[in-house]
């Protein structure tokens, strides 16, 4: 669980590299953008999530050092992942709208550029 990407991630890094596109690619993705935008708008609602954080726990070993007459201890640590779960605000028509937003610049960019990049 804990090296899993969420998938709003997912959804925020193809958003970010459609933006890295051709300046004809993100003009017409914008078009496609306020169409869906409009068509599918957001439907915001709270579910609850599984996650993990990290704790250091005490893992039985210590490391001491010794300057002079003093000696230093340091107790051995170990990471652990704890299980819990929250509430988090999603928008659950994000993904449709997403796709449908691709498909149109896609489409458009075929038919104005003969390629789904819009490059010239």
């Amino acid at each position: 669980m804990r090296h899993m990407i969420p998938l709003v991630v997912v959804f925020a890094l193809c958003g970010l590299l459609a933006a890295c596109g051709t300046p004809e690619y993100q003009q017409t993705r914008q078009v496609c953008f306020q169409e869906w935008a409009a068509k599918i708008p957001p439907a915001y609602q709270q579910v609850l999530v599984n996650k993990e954080r990290a704790v250091e726990v005490p893992d039985g070993t210590s490391s001491c050092t010794k300057t002079g007459n003093t000696t230093n201890c340091k107790q051995g640590m170990r990471r652990e992942w704890i299980p819990y779960t929250a509430v988090e605000t999603v928008d659950a028509n994000e993904p449709e709208r997403n796709r449908r937003i691709l498909q149109c610049t896609q489409s458009q960019c075929i038919r104005d550029y003969g390629n789904p990049d819009c490059k010239t």
